[in-house]
């Protein structure tokens, strides 16, 4: 298994990721605008399936016109398979966007403990809502892909579209408390950089269960 990090892409600097397995078939966990620069990392490998974290524009900007072009399945979470086609809801229209932004015409729909399987690799769906409905964090091994729920000492927004503050609470407690089969995970979020989830336990005041958001 290899995984390769493409970042900084489009107009709200979003990270995405191909993970390859043995047998040279790739995964993408969110696609933000930037095709090329994601084909390009994608390499000779042969894409199968686009996994989204959840259904804002900036994660799903490409993932329309790259399953077109490589019959890709692409799935995200029943709460936010509505997001594919709405451009409100994915916020492209509050961008000024939506007229470049090409709709997902189709998607495979998961839920809370879903395992996606491509080869040897298996990804397990975590439901972790509150930046939108639909946000989930995708475990693949000693691997958590955490989309705009968690960030390096950050979590996502709870003050857009289909946000819940109560719920992101909720859900970075999840991950507080999460025990999976590895004593430690790596973080690669939808922005910014790399940790690991032990290091957001001791350094993120938001995942230590404290909010700002409390104060007032």
């Amino acid at each position: 298994m290899e995984i390769r990090q493409i970042s900084g892409l489009g107009v709200c600097a979003t990270n995405c990721y191909v993970v390859i397995s043995e047998k040279g078939n790739a995964v993408l966990i969110d696609a933000p605008e930037g095709k090329e620069e994601i084909l390009s990392a994608i390499g000779n490998a042969t894409l199968k399936k686009i996994i989204l974290t959840h259904g804002h524009f900036d994660h799903i900007f490409s993932a329309g016109e790259i399953a077109r072009e490589t019959a890709a399945e692409v799935y995200i979470h029943d709460k936010d398979l509505s997001k594919l086609k709405d451009s409100t809801l994915n916020l492209s229209q509050a961008f000024g966007i939506s007229d470049t932004f090409e709709k997902v015409e189709k998607a495979i729909s998961f839920m809370e403990g879903d395992i996606i399987t491509l080869d040897e690799l298996s990804f397990e769906i975590l439901h972790t809502p509150g930046h939108t409905s639909g946000s989930v964090c995708i475990i693949l091994d000693d691997n958590m892909f955490t989309g705009d729920t968690l960030f390096k000492d950050s979590r996502g927004r709870t003050d857009l579209v289909d946000a819940s503050h109560t719920d992101m609470a909720m859900s970075l407690r999840k991950l507080r408390v999460f025990k999976g089969r590895y004593n430690d995970y790596n973080i690669y979020a939808g922005h910014g950089a790399n940790t690991t989830l032990n290091t957001e336990r001791e350094n993120n005041v938001y995942l230590r269960g404290f909010d700002y958001d409390d104060m007032f």
